[in-house]
């Protein structure tokens, strides 16, 4: 018996060791200029014709080791998306909390070295984790603006900063104005951080719990807003109110504890868009048994020793 323990021990210690090391590798790398929002968004409206893909993804949590070694697999995925596909992959969305607990420098820095093994060039957007600590300075430092809009192909995107989930006066005013310029494109779509309503626990963010929830559904189902992207819920979920679809994507590293039977698995989001046709599809991230083991078992150790201390 005792043997058998420790066999499993070393397995376990094995595959700990086995599932890290690439992130190990990956906080050792030095860090290289990456292109911001800004700048992406600028190359972004060179793009010609009316066929093509972009991924959208949430809460990776860069800066805590498994949810970097889980991010790392969903990027390996993700980098071979366009092997085989008709529709040129422009560019992927981070639906934000982009850093693990308190947006130190660290954290950034750890997010960008994740960020440069993507193929694609990645928008992000900020979520509630990525301003803790003088973050939003951070943010705009090295990932670029908060706000913005562009432009791809036939489509008109438009990114919030709703990390503390209300929007304001000012916001709303703004939003109304580019959704308005957007009516000269065949399809609109908005990422931001926070969906107006959970589509998990309708009772976090209902409508007739917010005036900014129920004025800003209102505003997408006027203009005829196609998709509205958001991350901070871990897990994937898809509702459609108002003939607007809202898509929540926040499975891309975090630690899952919602049931997989209600979306709670790794994840991202595929989506397509030809002429007047777009859809998605979301593909679930399996890691190798060892690795799944590991990856639970140990998030499960440091949440439960967190809850005892704090």
């Amino acid at each position: 018996m005792r043997r058998l323990i420790k066999i499993i021990a070393v397995v376990i210690l094995a595959a700990s060791v086995y599932s890290i090391l690439p992130v190990i590798s990956l906080y050792l790398q030095k860090d290289v200029p990456l292109p911001t929002n800004d700048q992406i968004a600028e190359k972004l409206k060179a793009n010609k014709g009316e066929a093509f893909s972009f991924i959208a993804f949430g809460d990776n949590h860069a800066g805590f080791i498994f949810d970097d070694s889980a991010f790392l697999k969903i990027i390996h995925r993700m980098d071979r998306e366009d092997r085989f596909r008709k529709f040129k992959i422009d560019f992927a969305a981070n639906l934000g909390d982009v850093t693990f607990m308190k947006g130190t420098r660290w954290d950034y820095q750890i997010y960008n070295r994740l960020r440069s093994e993507i193929k694609y060039p990645v928008i992000s957007v900020m979520g509630n984790h990525d301003d803790d600590l003088h973050g939003e300075h951070l943010f705009r430092e090295l990932l670029g603006k908060k706000e913005f809009s562009f432009i791809n192909r036939n489509s008109y995107f438009i990114i919030l900063d709703n990390k503390i989930t209300d929007l304001n006066e000012q916001q709303c005013a703004w939003l109304e104005e580019e959704l308005k310029k957007s009516q000269g494109y065949r399809h609109r779509f908005i990422f931001m951080h926070k969906q107006p309503l959970s589509l998990y626990q309708q009772s976090w963010f209902r409508p007739e719990h917010g005036k900014w929830s129920y004025r800003f559904m209102k505003m997408c189902e006027a203009y005829k807003v196609d998709i509205v992207f958001a991350g901070h819920e871990h897990m994937f979920r898809e509702a459609v109110y108002g003939g607007v679809r809202y898509v929540t994507s926040g499975g891309a590293g975090m630690f899952i504890q919602i049931p997989e039977s209600d979306g709670g698995y790794l994840h991202y989001v595929v989506v397509r868009v030809y002429g007047d046709y777009v859809d998605y599809e979301v593909r679930k991230v399996f890691p190798p048994l060892w690795e799944y083991f590991t990856y639970y078992m140990w998030k499960e150790l440091f949440y439960s020793v967190k809850d005892m201390v704090f």
